[in-house]
């Protein structure tokens, strides 16, 4: 591996900032936002062409070790992973660093280019690092040793979905600029964390991982929900916003477990190549290819203007907007704030592109449902919302009751 230079370094920070979420993305929990989204006209030129996933087929992933989780807005403290293990009654436990990392080129196994954007576009990739003997006792037993053997040889781990995405397998390899990383193990996407790419926390941190984004731990018989925030909330500034989940009460076990990793996002709404705009580094250059492939412009019900999505949303946003009008229910939904808007999450230079840069988010009312504030959103709304498999960001760690977003194929009208 190849060392980044101080400058590559500084780039890969400006990017790497978490979400999730969400969103990640799903990051939509972690930053603030303003009341409305400012679409930006489609793109004008590209030669990259990338491929559209079919959705993924809605299968339980495999069980996964059961841990307990914790999670906070800008992840942890530094000196978190150090002082945790001491932690009453927690007997072992791993903090995952976690960030987006930009890549620029792929190749398989025999050494074939499989992808490679144009410059100066880039691919975002949701990448985490561990450190692999801390991490080892909270993997399936019949998956740990190659696991743990490919991260120690310096190698990375791709989620079964990231490696069908990436048409790579082992031996094949990732770029990162100058920095490349060959992969040594597929596994489970839930044992890397539902993750993209997943390495040890030396190459993470040549590759600009540096976030300490969430807390796995086992505890002894004793342990409760509120014991065990206790115990996490004694190392992080008072007042901080901080999530705990009892092993086994949430599918994602990872940052914003609440929400979709970026790879579902991937999977339902396509990936696009991108690169930051000069003129203003927040709003992204997506690839027109991927643009005129997936964005659509339509009318839908109850707003007056058209909507901009992502095509795939569209039947589950008109199906919500229509029991929304037949349970009379119309009157309360009083703005349309935006849906595709290629930016970062929240508009900051240092965050990973938002999930309604994926068309895939939309937010309505924005004026009476601040980011932060105290939802005001009609709770009939949000039900017929999450029926058609929206995720509302009224529940979100930090409240963003403006926000639905994709969570899940509908479950009927």
């Amino acid at each position: 591996m190849t060392r980044v230079t101080r400058a590559q370094a500084q780039r890969r920070r400006a990017f790497a900032a978490f979400s999730f979420i969400t969103v990640i993305g799903l990051a939509v929990i972690l930053w603030p936002k303003t009341s409305s989204e400012r679409v930006v006209g489609e793109p004008t030129a590209t030669s990259a062409i990338t491929p559209s996933p079919a959705p993924p087929t809605g299968s339980a992933p495999p069980d996964a070790v059961p841990a307990w989780l914790a999670w906070m807005p800008g992840g942890f403290p530094e000196s978190f992973p150090a002082r945790i293990g001491s932690a009453d009654g927690i007997t072992r436990d791993v903090v995952v660093e976690g960030d987006t990392l930009w890549m620029t080129e792929s190749h398989d196994d025999t050494g074939a280019l499989v992808d490679r954007p144009p410059l100066p576009y880039e691919i975002p990739i949701d990448a985490f690092a561990v450190d692999p003997g801390e991490y080892a006792p909270f993997l399936p037993a019949d998956e740990r040793d190659a696991i743990v053997r490919a991260l120690r040889d310096g190698e990375a781990v791709l989620g079964e979905s990231s490696a069908k995405l990436r048409r790579i397998g082992v031996g094949g390899s990732m770029s990162f600029g100058s920095d490349t990383v060959t992969v040594g193990a597929i596994a489970p996407d839930d044992a890397v964390g539902w993750s993209e790419l997943l390495v040890n926390r030396d190459i993470g941190r040549q590759l600009g991982i540096e976030h300490e984004r969430y807390l796995l731990a086992f505890a002894d018989d004793t342990m409760s929900l509120r014991r065990f925030t206790d115990d996490v909330r004694a190392l992080i500034p008072a007042d901080s916003p901080l999530r705990t989940v009892e092993p086994g009460g949430t599918r994602y076990v990872r940052v914003a477990s609440g929400v979709n990793p970026p790879i579902v996002f991937k999977e339902v709404f396509g990936e696009f190549d991108a690169y930051p705009r000069s003129d203003d580094p927040v709003y992204l250059n997506i690839d027109p290819a991927w643009y005129h492939s997936h964005i659509q412009t339509r009318t839908v019900p109850i707003f007056h203007d058209p909507v901009t999505c992502n095509g795939a949303l569209f039947p589950m946003l008109i199906g919500a907007l229509k029991d929304v009008q037949a349970a009379g229910l119309a009157g309360e939904i009083h703005t349309y704030s935006g849906c595709y808007a290629p930016r970062t999450v929240a508009r900051s230079p240092i965050a990973p592109p938002s999930n309604h840069a994926y068309g895939a988010a939309i937010d309505i009312n924005a004026p009476e449902n601040p980011f932060g504030g105290t939802p005001t959103m009609d709770p009939r709304i949000v039900r017929i919302f999450e029926r058609w498999g929206f995720v509302w960001g009224g529940r979100f760690l930090i409240p963003d009751g403006m926000h639905f977003e994709y969570g899940s194929p509908p479950r009927g009208g």
